[in-house]
């Protein structure tokens, strides 16, 4: 598979909230930057993350509206659109990037615009 497209991919399990998609894709030694909390390390680590912060969300939709590779880098730009489980409405933008090492993924580091929830 393609590099853009197994970044793609973890939109994709996101949005269908089925994390497994992915889990062979990321490195067991996968580091995962997020607005907010320190570097979670670990494969097992980062999609128990990834799980606690669905779970923060009744809905949560990503589009993925642009996306560049060099390398063994992608970033991709994007939206979301959701609601919290207190029924408030959520919609952010932002974008992700990925370096990928033998095929997997080995850093993810996302940057957003509304980081209010992380507060």
């Amino acid at each position: 598979m393609e590099k853009k497209e197994i970044a793609k991919l973890v939109f994709e399990a996101m949005n269908k909230r089925d994390l497994s998609l992915i889990e062979n894709h990321l490195s067991d030694n996968v580091n995962f930057d997020f607005p907010g909390v320190e570097r979670i390390s670990g494969k097992r680590k980062v999609l128990v993350f990834m799980k606690m912060l669905l779970r923060k969300y009744s809905e949560l939709q990503f589009a993925v509206n642009d996306a560049f590779r060099e390398e063994n880098k992608v970033c991709l730009v994007w939206t979301n659109i959701g609601q919290l489980t207190n029924g408030n409405l959520y919609n952010n933008s932002g974008v992700t990037v990925f370096n990928f090492e033998a095929e997997k993924i080995i850093f993810l580091s996302d940057y957003f615009k509304d980081t209010s929830f992380v507060e």
